[in-house]
Formats: structure tokens, C-alpha cells, sequence
């Protein structure tokens, strides 16, 4: 029986990278509280919340699909399989 397992690989290179993505992130969310506060009013709640709602449905799609497939891996994987 073959086993297949992930190997870690990361470099401290990558790990800075992410890091550094992470807060620019971080702080693109927070300025578009701040325009949304200053300009745009309620509507804005709204169109977060029907934004999260669909993100919540892709990830039950993603779920679904690697549910399906017995294989761990990451997107990749699932598009190999689906071809």
C-alpha cells in the first residue's frame, strides 16, 4: 500500500511574505470601514453581509467538492481530478 503525505516546505522567506500579506490585508479592510462609514452609509452593512453570505456558500461548495474526493491536496488536486 502506497501512503501519500504533504511535506512542509515553507521557507523563512515565504512565511515573511505571508506575514507582510496578512497586514496589508488587514488594513485594506480597515480602510474600507472607514470609506464606508464617511461615505456610504447603511447600504454598505448590507452589501458586507451579502458578500460574506455568498463566501459562505463558495466555501460549502469547496467543501462538498473535497468531500468527494479521498485525496488531500489543495486546488490543484481537485482540478486534476475533475479533468
Amino acid at each position: 500500500s502506497t501512503t501519500s503525505s504533504l511535506h512542509r516546505h515553507l521557507t523563512l522567506f515565504d512565511l515573511c511574505c505571508i506575514g507582510v500579506g496578512s497586514t496589508i490585508g488587514s488594513g485594506l479592510f480597515v480602510l474600507c470601514g472607514l470609506v464606508a462609514n464617511k461615505y456610504a452609509g447603511p447600504s454598505s452593512a448590507i452589501s458586507w453581509a451579502l458578500a460574506g453570505f455568498a463566501a459562505c456558500l463558495s466555501g460549502c461548495c469547496y467543501a462538498e467538492m473535497a468531500c468527494r474526493i479521498p485525496a488531500a491536496g489543495s486546488a490543484y488536486a481537485y482540478v486534476f481530478v475533475a479533468i
